[in-house]
């Protein structure tokens, strides 16, 4: 592994010393653009950091449909490369223009259904849908506002196409949100009927409500962690005191109190260990770090 990424380095540092002598033919004839274009495809940051930073002026290389490197970066959705355009002053020009053939500008590019490699790792089609969102929103935040408004040739503006392209996501999170949300329904109520005489509900009626796209960014999330984390509390009680009860009858035959605690914890535990990642998951996505450096310190 370390020879491999020394020898990467190598590879790096040899190409960026070649970029720094050749002229715009070389370029052509080596095909440094399509490399870099393939690097930002496969989300090799390193690799398009050297290389632009050795000629910033290879920002503006384009593929066959004139998309530049922030456009694909968008496209595949790679964050740590997006956000080399937080370290230049010309991200609205980059920004602005669209392609010559789709004539998609960078905020319709994030309304492009993301490549499925790039959700993998996003448990839940909401906190998919959320991080889609969150896309749109980053990329809104720094075009100009008439991008906002272009239409590219299905006449479409870019949150119309987002709306196209999310129309099945938005469904399927609508759905996991409700079936998530039944599923804790269902534990709340039983410990409802075993300790309290009160109805359980998950905060904001999850059940009950239909969403909208911006729902998914941060309304939705909110209410589902504060439903699972009420959830988890309220668990936690009910074996306190179902353990208090227990150890108050049957204290003095321990025989008996020991294996009824752990058969009863069984089931308690296989639900905790289930729903709790997704908590942390949502948690992390709604109010962790950003996946965007909006920091990033200017590097050309």
């Amino acid at each position: 592994m370390k020879l491999a990424h020394f020898l990467s380095c190598e590879l790096v540092s040899r190409m960026k010393d070649q970029v720094l002598i050749s002229n715009a033919q070389q370029r052509e004839t080596g095909k440094v653009n399509a490399a870099i274009l393939r690097a930002v495809k496969e989300g090799i940051f390193e690799f398009v950091f050297e290389i632009v930073k050795a000629d910033p002026q290879l920002v503006w290389s384009g593929d066959s449909k004139s998309r530049n490197i922030f456009s694909v970066a968008v496209q595949y959705r790679h964050a740590k490369i997006f956000s080399l355009i937080y370290g230049l002053d010309i991200k609205t020009a980059l920004a602005r223009y669209p392609d010559s053939f789709y004539k998609n500008n960078l905020l319709h590019m994030a309304g492009m259904s993301a490549p499925s490699t790039a959700l993998n790792d996003i448990p839940g089609a909401a906190l998919q849908m959320q991080r889609e969102l969150q896309w749109f929103k980053e990329v809104e935040s720094i075009v100009p506002s008439k991008v906002c408004s272009h239409l590219n040739k299905e006449g479409l503006t870019p949150r119309e196409l987002f709306t196209k392209n999310h129309k099945d996501m938005r469904k399927d999170g609508e759905q996991w949100m409700k079936d998530t949300a039944t599923s804790c329904t269902v534990v709340g109520a039983l410990i409802v009927t075993i300790m309290f005489a009160a109805v359980f509900t998950v905060p904001g009626g999850i059940l009950t409500s239909r969403y909208a796209e911006e729902d998914f960014l941060e309304s939705l999330p909110r209410k589902m962690i504060i439903g699972l984390s009420t959830l988890f509390f309220s668990i936690a009680a009910m074996m306190t005191a179902f353990s208090a009860a227990l150890f108050l009858m049957l204290h003095e035959q321990s025989w008996i109190f020991k294996p009824v605690i752990c058969l009863a914890s069984i089931p308690i535990t296989l639900f905790v260990l289930m729903q709790f990642p997704l908590l942390v998951a949502m948690a992390n996505s709604t109010y962790g770090p950003s996946i965007f450096d909006r920091k990033m310190k200017r590097w050309f």
